[in-house]
């Protein structure tokens, strides 16, 4: 489809967006949440960015991964200016968040246990918090890496230091929950 709309093809475009849309509008909005205004800016700057660059898009990575890092990186840089704007500081990261059974009161906890979740994972320092979103959208380690500009290493550390943290914060949910 790149080649394609390299080459002219408009149609292979549409194709393109079609394909990817969902998934990356997830992630930004995860990324910016409760900003529905913002998230909409950095999801069309995303593909005006790609768009000016796709040319030199590297066919041996995978191009959502490609995307997702455009994404971060103007995420970043908006909260950087707008924390500017506001305190005169730089800010050094973004604020990243993370998102059959018919017994009503399985469901009822199971809707309690998604909210005590989000809840731990907006308690995650920023690069733990993104690491977890993006595994949930599943990123391999590799790509999450290259998204966050570190080391497999280190994205490995930050999912483990996530988890950690999660457990911690979860232990008391079912005590609570009662």
């Amino acid at each position: 489809m790149i080649e394609r709309y390299l080459e002219g093809d408009l149609k292979a475009f549409d194709e393109l967006y079609e394909k990817y849309k969902k998934r990356l509008y997830a992630y930004v909005n995860r990324v910016v949440p409760g900003q529905s205004a913002v998230a909409d800016d950095v999801f069309q700057m995303t593909w005006i960015k790609a768009l000016k660059q796709l040319h030199a898009y590297k066919h041996n990575e995978k191009f959502l991964a490609w995307m997702t890092r455009i994404a971060h990186n103007l995420a970043v840089d908006h909260f950087r200016k707008t924390r500017k704007e506001v305190s005169g500081e730089e800010m050094p990261e973004a604020a990243f968040t993370a998102g059959g059974d018919k017994t009503p009161w399985k469901t009822l906890d199971n809707r309690e246990l998604a909210a005590a979740l989000e809840n731990c994972v907006e308690k995650l320092k920023a690069e733990q918090r993104e690491v977890f979103v993006l595994r949930q959208e599943e990123f391999s380690f590799k790509e999450i890496a290259a998204v966050q500009g570190c080391s497999i290493n280190t994205a490995l550390g930050r999912m483990q230091y996530a988890l950690r943290n999660l457990r911690e914060c979860m232990s008391g949910w079912n005590d609570e929950s009662k």
